[in-house]
């Protein structure tokens, strides 16, 4: 599928220790996903699994890393509605500014929106189209022990999103 100098870059940069971008999945269960293997060169589905709030995890369990421009462009087409829903997030910053999805926000964003006063959290909240970071931003509280009032006020904003996300439950007319 590449010739030899997608393989030369892609050694340079792991040599380096230099990769393009990495992510890793932004929910407690597993994300399948699809992208170039390294070595081969061919497209291959990857699972990532581990719990993401366990500090005991590898990082190589939960994520994946991209080691050419090649790579990261076939791994955001091929993935586009997993990082547009917050299933998976970007571990590193990018060396390209990239205009992030509503849904792609990082653990540090939540938890510093949490460690201010209710308006911040709101605001964040207000912005989310899918239940996944909201899901996230409710375990951050927990772990944190925020107020009561603040996190029944994610629940409620999880509520509705998982109301929007489920299918109608009305049969079909023929």
């Amino acid at each position: 599928m590449f010739d030899k100098s997608y393989f030369d870059a892609v050694r340079k940069a792991q040599s380096t220790g230099e990769p393009v971008a990495r992510y890793k999945k932004g929910i407690v269960g597993g994300v399948g996903l699809t992208m170039i293997d390294s070595f081969t060169g061919q497209p291959k589905d990857v699972i990532l699994i581990g719990n993401i709030n366990d500090p005991k995890t590898s990082i190589d369990d939960i994520s994946i890393t991209l080691w050419s421009e090649l790579e990261h462009d076939y791994f955001r087409k091929a993935n586009r509605v997993l990082l547009e829903q917050g299933y998976l997030v970007l571990l590193e910053a990018e060396m390209e500014v990239i205009e992030p999805s509503v849904n792609e926000v990082s653990d540090e964003v939540l938890k510093e929106a949490l460690g201010k006063k209710y308006f911040a959290v709101k605001a964040l909240l207000d912005k989310f189209t899918s239940p996944l970071p909201v899901m996230r931003m409710l375990q951050i509280a927990e772990d944190m022990n925020k107020s009561v009032g603040t996190v029944n006020k994610i629940k409620e904003k999880l509520s509705k999103l998982q109301q929007v996300d489920e299918p109608d439950n009305e049969p079909e007319e023929s």
